[in-house]
């Protein structure tokens, strides 16, 4: 069914894979035992009226399905650890595999709404489902396209900025998305705007050549820069207020910044930041509590934005509080 396009093994509502090698492995001993794995779910898809034929929908079983074909036509990615390849098992062995009973259930012409409310529940355990996987199966439009393509940018993977997980949990889609998001309606609370932002420019984000220029002028500021890789300008939180500010200062406020002088004066602040302690009363501290605490709240997003902001604008210690002082942010 998959090999002749009938099933589609990833319709928009699912998520990205997450299974790790061992994972793959011991579910494919398992099969090779001949030992049962829960059932999969599938649903109707598109049919073609003129000639009657259809298309189903896996709704949970993609790792499943992915690992099965991964083992039936030798992928090189699968690594294989337990179990021998399929092409170094004998006739008979062969032809228990692809006998073995896979459990179905078909859950029939139901909506999309009501595919996506089954998977989300079909996965709330070992895997639970994070706002932005639930997002990416409701909204497949201009923006989360967008922000897909921000993601995949060199500067991201140059820097390490995001892990093995982040790219596995989609931590990497809500990241661009929390800044675009921000560039365009300002700081909010941590994933809270997602499901507006997604719905307002599903059909169109009109905005898509204005923010990728300012965000490739921010890159390459921050690389002419210079950063030493071991500084916490590269950790998510801070390079997420980095980002921010510089689009501010640059783009919103028209102003020119040094690429040296920024170095300087960030390079000088984050190390009094990495030494400080969060009971003190000085910026610095204030910023590593803001960074270390609920760091994707809007007040400590606001909080390192304010500061960082007064850094690029060349502010002074006292003026940079009293800033703080009087939005009751310190």
């Amino acid at each position: 069914m998959v090999k002749e396009s009938k099933l589609l093994p990833r319709p928009e509502f699912q998520r990205r894979l997450v299974w790790s090698r061992d994972d793959k492995n011991h579910f494919l001993d398992s099969v090779l035992r001949g030992y049962p794995f829960p059932e999969i779910y599938f649903a109707d898809g598109d049919v073609n009226l003129e000639t009657g034929e259809g298309t189903q929908l896996l709704v949970d079983g993609l790792q499943r399905v992915s690992t099965l074909i991964q083992y039936f036509d030798g992928d090189d990615n699968l690594k294989l650890t337990s179990a021998p390849t399929y092409r170094a098992l004998n006739e008979d062995e062969k032809k228990a595999f692809l006998q073995y009973d896979v459990a179905v259930r078909d859950l029939g012409g139901i909506s999309k709404e009501e595919i996506i409310e089954v998977f989300k529940r079909l996965n709330a355990t070992k895997y639970s489902l994070l706002d932005i996987e639930i997002n990416n199966a409701v909204y497949a439009g201009a923006l989360k396209t967008f922000c897909e393509q921000i993601a995949e940018k060199d500067f991201f993977r140059a820097h390490n900025i995001f892990n093995a997980s982040d790219y596995k949990r989609m931590g990497d889609l809500r990241y661009v998305l929390s800044l675009v998001g921000t560039m365009v309606q300002g700081y909010f609370n941590r994933d809270d705007a997602f499901e507006n932002l997604l719905d307002r420019y599903n059909d169109e984000f009109p905005m898509h050549a204005e923010i990728s220029g300012r965000l490739q002028n921010i890159f390459d500021f921050i690389e002419e820069c210079g950063f030493d890789p071991k500084t916490r300008a590269w950790k998510k939180a801070d390079l997420f207020t980095l980002l921010i500010e510089l689009d501010q200062v640059l783009h919103i406020r028209n102003e020119r910044l040094q690429p040296s002088k920024v170095l300087e004066e960030l390079t000088s602040f984050y190390d009094g930041v990495d030494s400080s302690g969060v009971n003190q009363g000085s910026v610095s501290s204030i910023y590593y509590k803001a960074a270390l605490q609920a760091s994707n709240d809007k007040i400590n997003r606001v909080r390192r934005g304010a500061i960082i902001g007064g850094i690029l604008l060349e502010l002074s210690e006292s003026e940079i509080r009293e800033k703080l002082r009087v939005e009751g942010l310190a």
